[in-house]
């Protein structure tokens, strides 16, 4: 299925869709709609801009999508495979189940954006700036954040493995039941994240910030780097076990969400306000990801613990949100005015080609019509020709004589050897 709109602000410029040959950049490229199953694989789209568009089961490996603004637009079971999507906006995308393998996004802005399902193993978010966004069950083994700024960044039941976190900020990060081993939170700012029933071996905490953390039920054996500085105020519970040599106090006044079918409790760091939606985040935790964007539009989220939730957070997405749209509205009506003049050029240009044919045609009409008069000048001459041929063939000669008063006529001329008729005598007056 292919219902997809793209505009080039340079004239020539193609809509994207399934198949596209040309490589060349794409310099105020915008796209929408929706496209399934299209192939983008290998192309030039630096700096384009992506608006509520859906393209599920595409592919988009090895492209070029670095500086690229994506605002509300879906990626269900895309594959991004070495795209390059470095320094650019994302804001309201869904990566849902993506093959994300050694896709780049250093120095990138995310926000609201769902991971979730996805394998990013060796992708590289170096340098990012994350808020609101989520790795439920995701892949990132090799997977690299070093440097990353993330605020409200959700990891439940995601696989690290050799995954780097050095000197990344991950305040009340949710690494609850995560599972991997030699994941690296060199100089990471942790405090407040929670690591509830993680499952994790060969852990460098090494001069990591883990105040305020919560280990509840978590087993990690192998860790490096923890003092009893780095992990003030932390706590734990009777199923905590972690091989540090450090004894993490009891955690208190936690509030926990309880399903109703299995009775299993669920810790969690985002909950919705409205009545009722505490099924909503035990079916989401669950492995129901999709229904993660219930969770994470700014305005609906708040703290289990009450001290999570970052209110200066939620203005600046919601603001960097609204310019994104705005910017990019005002983008696609440049690009479509552009359009519109480029298309009334086209229109001038043909019919001035229209004109121009016309005029040929006419052309070719005078010519042929000057053709037969030519042809029917040399039939009068060759006619005449007979005559005189005919003429001289019985002796008679022709002369012409020019009057004024008259038009030449032609006569015979008398015999040589016919003497001429005597004058006639003059006339006697009356």
């Amino acid at each position: 299925m292919l219902a997809l709109t793209a505009l080039g602000v340079s004239l020539g410029t193609a809509a994207a869709h399934a198949g596209v040959d040309d490589d060349h950049p794409r310099r105020g490229l915008a796209i929408g709609g929706e496209c399934t199953d299209c192939d983008f694989s290998d192309k030039n789209m630096a700096g384009a801009i992506i608006i509520g568009a859906s393209f599920e089961g595409s592919t988009f490996s090895e492209s070029e999508l670095g500086g690229a603004t994506i605002v509300e637009s879906r990626f269900t079971d895309t594959h991004f495979r070495e795209t390059d999507l470095s320094h650019s906006r994302l804001s309201g995308v869904t990566f849902l189940r993506s093959d994300m393998r050694e896709a780049r996004f250093a120095a990138s802005r995310i926000e609201r954006v769902n991971f979730s399902d996805a394998d990013l193993s060796e992708a590289d978010f170096s340098g990012t700036q994350m808020t609101f966004t989520t790795f439920i069950g995701s892949t990132l083994s090799e997977t690299l954040f070093a440097g990353a700024q993330m605020s409200q960044v959700n990891f439940f039941r995601s696989f690290l493995s050799d995954t780097n976190f050095r000197g990344a900020v991950l305040r009340s990060a949710n690494f609850s039941e995560i599972t991997g081993d030699a994941p690296n939170f060199l100089n990471a700012d942790l405090r407040g994240a929670n690591f509830d029933r993680a499952r994790l071996d060969g852990v460098n905490f090494t001069g990591a910030d883990l105040r305020g953390a919560s280990f509840a039920a978590a087993v990690m054996t192998d860790v490096s780097g923890l003092t009893k500085e780095s992990v003030r105020g932390a706590c734990g519970d009777a199923d905590t076990q972690i091989e540090s040599g450090i004894v993490l106090p009891v955690c208190v006044n936690r509030e926990t969400v309880v399903s109703e079918e299995t009775g299993e409790g669920f810790s969690y760091v985002w909950q919705i306000s409205r009545h009722g939606d505490a099924d909503t985040v035990i079916r989401m935790v669950a492995g129901e990801p999709d229904n993660l964007t219930a969770v994470t539009r700014a305005g609906e989220v708040i703290d289990l613990h009450g001290r999570q939730i970052d209110l200066d957070a939620l203005r600046e997405v919601s603001s960097n949100a609204l310019r994104d749209i705005a910017r990019a509205e005002r983008e696609i009506s440049r690009v479509q005015r552009t359009r519109a003049e480029a298309i009334a050029q086209r229109e001038i240009e043909r019919e001035a080609q229209r004109q121009g044919r016309e005029i040929e045609r006419q052309g070719r009409e005078i010519e042929r019509a000057a053709a037969r008069e030519r042809a029917a000048a040399r039939e009068v001459e060759r006619a005449a020709a007979r005559e005189r041929a005919a003429a001289e063939a019985r002796g008679v000669q022709f002369s012409f004589e020019l009057r004024e008063e008259a038009a030449p006529r032609s006569r015979p001329n008398p015999d040589p050897g016919q003497r001429p008729p005597p004058p006639r005598p003059p006339r006697p007056p009356q």
